[in-house]
């Protein structure tokens, strides 16, 4: 084996099969130290985003961590989806479902960014995985309202939060 983060796969005759791995060595430590970060277990979020005159505006959402992001689903025609149409200035932090913050609870900046299809659909696949049976009865409800509702299918859609360093 040379020299970088190099493994082998046990079961694959003598010594196994080596390989390169395309991640950089320091990679998994930094991505396990921030699935540690409180808000990778917070099971809601206050996510601020900013009006045109900079007045902030806070929704408590469903967050998953997505690599070293975290990851939120919206509806492409909210307030967040059209308030990250001028500014990618945000902050998180943890909260309750009706997006009270405790007192001294930390304020993390982030950038935001909304993207639709394919990467929208790894956010969701993210907070399924986290949020387990309670995120599959809300799809159930988020399905008839689509099916039979008067709004319109729109593209999925999601918001990805890069905190700031």
């Amino acid at each position: 084996p040379g020299s970088g983060a190099v493994g082998s796969v046990p079961g694959l005759g003598p010594g196994g099969r080596g390989f390169k791995s395309p991640l950089p060595d320091n990679f998994l430590p930094k991505f396990k130290a921030f699935m540690n970060h409180p808000i990778a277990s917070a099971k809601y979020v206050s996510f601020v985003s900013y009006r045109r005159d900079g007045t902030p505006v806070a929704t408590p959402v469903w967050i998953a961590p997505l690599g070293n992001d975290f990851g939120f689903t919206i509806d492409n025609a909210s307030g967040k989806a059209k308030r990250l149409a001028h500014t990618n200035r945000a902050t998180i932090q943890q909260c309750d479902v009706k997006g009270k913050v405790a007192e001294g609870t930390p304020v993390y900046h982030c950038t935001a960014k909304v993207v639709l299809h394919g990467e929208a659909e790894i956010v969701r696949d993210a907070i399924a995985k986290k949020y387990g049976i309670t995120y599959k009865v809300f799809s159930v409800y988020l399905w008839f309202t689509d099916r039979f509702g008067k709004k319109k299918h729109q593209p999925e859609t999601a918001v990805i939060v890069s905190l700031a360093s």
